[in-house]
């Protein structure tokens, strides 16, 4: 007879369980992309992807955007694809995620002189749940001071220089990317999809994160042996343009 009462109590709990599981509802997170003239696009790109997938596969999770600090049309790095932003800065949507890709070195050292672009990044470094660089903007987020006792990685060709310029951080190497909390730096370019996927895989869980990655066909990982730089070569501030 006791067997006969817990069945169905057993059941109904499982069928309540279920349907709160079902019912519960999916915190959205903004995702805001910041955009400017001679962006690299792969750096731009590859986490956008990554956000706007999860998006229909979340139905909705992610609300994702890209912002300029200016009107006007941006070019993507070598007068590539012509881009134009979803909002200014200063009228877009609170973000909890910020994106920042890189492009150049040369154009990443004269941004980190903008007090315009040092700024924001200041600005939103306390409002946002993560900031995430992608290859050399981590010298953004250096010049900002973001990166001040933290553990970070950047492009391999530029990391001594980078660890050089920044010597409150610590360099990473042989990563894709560097998961800090509240800050997260990708090394070279496509290692942006890497630290996206690491942010699906935390708000939206291991599942989502799987069917994403078998839908872009792209396995993330966390650890990679940098390259050898060809012939010796090895980068050099005083040989910058």
């Amino acid at each position: 007879m006791k067997k006969i009462i817990l069945l169905p109590l057993i059941f109904c709990c499982c069928v309540l369980a279920f349907a709160q599981q079902v019912t519960t509802p999916v915190r959205k997170l903004n995702v805001a992309l910041f955009i400017y003239p001679d962006i690299g696009l792969g750096d731009l790109n590859g986490p956008a992807d990554v956000f706007i997938k999860a998006a229909g596969l979340t139905h909705g999770q992610y609300n994702v955007y890209t912002f300029a600090m200016e009107p006007g049309v941006i070019r993507t790095q070598g007068n590539g694809l012509r881009l134009t932003a979803d909002y200014l800065e200063s009228e877009m949507p609170k973000p909890d995620i910020l994106v920042i890709p890189g492009a150049g070195i040369g154009l990443m050292d004269t941004m980190s002189l903008d007090p315009k672009v040092i700024g924001m990044l200041k600005k939103y470094q306390s409002k946002v749940e993560v900031m995430m660089s992608v290859c050399t903007a981590s010298y953004l987020l250096g010049k900002a001071g973001i990166l001040d006792n933290h553990k970070a990685t950047t492009h391999y060709f530029i990391a001594d220089d980078f660890q050089l310029q920044f010597p409150a951080l610590t360099l990473v190497r042989n990563v894709r990317f560097v998961d800090e909390g509240s800050v997260i730096t990708c090394s070279g370019v496509t290692s942006g999809m890497d630290g996206a996927l690491h942010l699906i895989k935390k708000y939206s869980g291991d599942k989502i994160a799987g069917m994403l990655s078998r839908a872009l066909q792209y396995v993330p990982h966390e650890e990679e042996k940098w390259p050898v730089a060809p012939n010796g070569m090895k980068f050099e501030r005083n040989l910058r343009k």
